[in-house]
């Protein structure tokens, strides 16, 4: 089944589970589902690819059961709650955003243009908190990040990648929701000096789907990569920022140029 075919078969499967529900294609491969005033984005790329790792018989089961929770919300015209909040502190994460997205929503600054709001994950999904939630959870803001990040690092942290061996570009990209969030994994290897300790690290994130880490060691490697970085922010419907940071003992700082 090809990527349109899927998206209609999605959209079908929801219209009949909901009919008075409606269905707007976004550009990148998502779906939104809107009833009254309440609407969910459900980007499909993971759902695609987890359909076609099924076996052709449980294929139609697992369109079932991941649309489910997207159904029952839709069904009452609300998301999660305070009270789902405070059962599944669990399931609570980090999620590194740009200042676009902070509208509505709890953000933490963390600096400059970057912000640390707060999720909670149901399956394919993630539900934003607000400060109507902190509020009615009683914990001060400390708390939950502390929360949060203890969450990110027990389930999220990954590897490393390489992602171009000869201008020693790494980073993240492992096409979850979290991957900006990884820079906090850089961010503590920075703190314990578990980097190389001979090279001057950059690190960018241009977008919520990736976090780009390289050395200041050759000119013309730097600029490339910052090049592959700032297009990135460009062409993401998530962007985050543009500009280059350089570590320092755990912490970010604007790097000022080459």
């Amino acid at each position: 089944m090809d990527k349109q075919t899927f998206r209609k078969t999605v959209s079908a499967y929801i219209l009949r589970a909901v009919p008075k529900s409606m269905i707007y294609n976004l550009d990148n491969f998502g779906l939104r589902m809107k009833k009254g005033k309440y609407w969910i984005d459900l980007a499909l790329d993971n759902f695609y690819n987890g359909y076609h790792r099924q076996n052709p018989p449980m294929r139609e089961k697992y369109i079932a059961e991941v649309l489910a929770p997207f159904i029952k919300d839709l069904k009452r015209e609300s998301g999660v709650s305070f009270s789902d909040v405070k059962a599944n502190f669990n399931r609570v994460y980090p999620l590194i955003i740009g200042p676009d997205e902070t509208q509505g929503i709890l953000a933490k600054h963390l600096f400059e243009e970057l912000y640390i709001a707060y999720v909670l994950e149901e399956g394919m999904r993630i539900f934003f908190l607000d400060q109507a939630t902190l509020d009615q959870l009683n914990i001060p803001l400390e708390e939950l990040d502390h929360i949060a990040k203890s969450n990110f690092f027990r389930d999220l942290a990954k590897p490393m990648q390489l992602f171009d061996q000869q201008r020693k570009i790494f980073g993240f990209n492992y096409g979850d929701s979290y991957d900006s969030s990884r820079l906090l994994a850089i961010l503590t290897a920075s703190r314990e000096g578990t980097l190389p300790k001979d090279s001057h690290w950059l690190v960018m994130i241009p977008n919520r789907d990736v976090v780009l880490l390289f050395t200041n060691n050759n000119s013309a490697h730097t600029r490339q990569a910052i090049m592959i970085g700032q297009s990135s922010f460009i062409n993401n419907p998530y962007p985050i920022s543009s500009t280059v940071f350089k570590l320092h003992k755990g912490n970010l700082e604007i790097f000022k140029g080459l």
